[in-house]
């Protein structure tokens, strides 16, 4: 029997045969692709009707994006319509998939919110800002649990919050005339953001800074197009990353699209090695996830091809990419999103390796969920 089983070994080898790379270059490498995917959708509930509950079914997606406001105008409601319907929209997103989801939002308190009062949500908050200029830990540390407690309520175990960006630029659209930072001074910044992330960590909702390696300097919005922060950014952005690290409240990261020629002369920060494995990976020592800002803003639409995109972000060191449907729709991106990576890895464009690297970092955040 063993001497069988030893010829056909030789046979299978010798034919070109590997049991481990056929399982692993079809079902095993999807699944693992599939988990690097974050979509927004349309709609206030899931049909089995649904773009999405096709992607859920399928095991095409790691988690969703819930917003409240449709940038293109379509929707009146986008997701959210009141908490009753937006607890059961969740719900029934997480009955419906075949694997533990990131149900996610961006609720930073103050301006930031996709809960509006207007929908029946009654937790008003402080901005960072307001947060910062009141400079009392406890109030931060009270405020947040405000967010925390109501995200839990309703199902959400991510929130991408809060910024750690630096108030430096008073012409910034994105960060600073929207109230988003807690202050220009780092240690400042670092003082609330552990206060935050503290609350949040004791309703097990996930925290993810941002927006690295600051977006604070810069002047023009990444959603709107290309963001360069090459004249006005300066090292010291980098501190609260560094000692958020040091300190174990890091969790994971949000990278931005800003452009820095001083950091890389190609690609902005999502997409370029040299940034995301070089300074965060490397200079910082994070070992947490890496998530991209949305990939369809328009920094990233408007400048490169949706294959370069996907391909130089996982290739960067990106762990999670984030295709909100909200600035463009496409609902077909979680199909065209995992076709793209497979092909790639067919073709040698990227490591297999990187997939695995990202997929054992999901599935271990994932476990704690």
């Amino acid at each position: 029997m063993k001497k069988i089983f030893i010829l056909f070994l030789f046979l299978a080898v010798s034919a070109g045969m590997s049991f481990a790379t056929v399982d692993y270059n079809n079902t095993n490498l999807r699944h693992k692709i599939a988990q690097m995917l974050i979509i927004g959708f349309d709609g206030t509930k899931l049909s089995e009707n649904d773009p999405l509950y096709d992607d859920l079914i399928n095991d095409r997606i790691s988690g969703v994006i819930i917003f409240s406001k449709d940038s293109t105008g379509v929707s009146k409601y986008k997701n959210v319509q009141n908490p009753k319907q937006l607890k059961k929209l969740i719900a029934d997103i997480n009955k419906a998939s075949k694997t533990k989801l990131f149900i996610t939002i961006d609720e930073e308190g103050g301006k930031i919110s996709r809960l509006p009062s207007s929908r029946g949500f009654d937790v008003k908050t402080l901005s960072h800002k307001e947060l910062g200029d009141k400079n009392d830990e406890m109030t931060t540390y009270l405020e947040s649990k405000k967010i925390a407690s109501n995200l839990k309520s309703l199902g959400f175990n991510m929130n991408f919050a809060p910024c750690v960006d630096l108030a430096l630029n008073p012409n910034s659209e994105v960060i600073y005339k929207l109230q988003r930072s807690f202050s220009d001074d780092p240690q400042k910044v670092i003082k609330h953001a552990n206060a935050y992330i503290l609350a949040h960590n004791q309703y097990g909702i996930l925290t993810v800074l941002k927006h690295f390696p600051g977006h604070g300097s810069t002047s023009n919005d990444s959603h709107k197009g290309f963001a360069d922060s090459t004249q006005n950014w300066s090292e010291k952005e980098l501190e609260p990353y560094q000692a958020l690290i040091s300190n174990g409240a890091a969790q994971n990261v949000m990278v931005s699209h800003v452009y820095n020629k001083k950091l890389d002369e190609k690609y902005p920060a999502s997409l370029s090695n040299k940034t995301v494995s070089g300074i965060l990976k490397g200079k910082l020592g994070f070992s947490g996830l890496i998530i991209t800002d949305d990939m369809q803003m328009k920094a990233i639409s408007d400048n490169f091809s949706l294959e370069e995109a996907i391909i130089a972000s996982i290739n960067a060191g990106c762990d999670l990419l984030i295709f909100g449907n909200n600035l463009v729709k496409d609902d077909k991106i979680a199909k065209k999103f995992n076709d793209i990576v497979f092909k790639a890895v067919q073709d040698g464009k990227i490591d297999p390796k990187r997939i695995d690297e990202a997929y054992l970092k999901i599935t271990k955040v994932k476990e704690r969920l």
